[in-house]
């Protein structure tokens, strides 16, 4: 038997994520250093109902979301000439390795091949 859909209380609008009081979950993930149990608690959810409501909005689970956000926000602090270990840090990555995984596994090359493109020598 299978469960009644319910309307998730999710939305999109543009490249944003919003909960139905208009709290944008993006801007929530990094104010709690992207961590989905602590984004879903502040929501009032566990994290399975978080992740069930998030991927039935737009998709993604909110790990990947939230993965996407930090490599775009690496991609733009990198672009502004910020220290890569500072975007690292930043970004609320515990260890630089994993977010040189991120990068790499994000753009294809790892960070510091991003910078030498965001920022070639003159």
């Amino acid at each position: 038997m299978s469960r009644p859909v319910t309307p998730t209380p999710f939305y999109r609008k543009g490249d944003r994520v919003y909960d139905k009081s208009g709290t944008d979950l993006l801007t929530l993930a990094e104010q709690n250093a992207f961590n989905v149990k602590k984004v879903a608690s502040a929501l009032g959810y566990t994290s399975i109902q978080f992740q069930r409501h998030v991927e039935a909005a737009i998709g993604l689970k909110p790990k990947d979301l939230f993965c996407n956000h930090r490599a775009l926000l690496a991609k733009r602090m990198i672009s502004d000439g910020m220290n890569l270990h500072e975007v690292s840090k930043k970004l609320d990555y515990l260890y630089y390795s994993h977010f040189c995984t991120d990068i790499k596994k994000f753009y294809g090359i790892p960070p510091k091949q991003l910078e030498k493109k965001l920022r070639p020598q003159k």
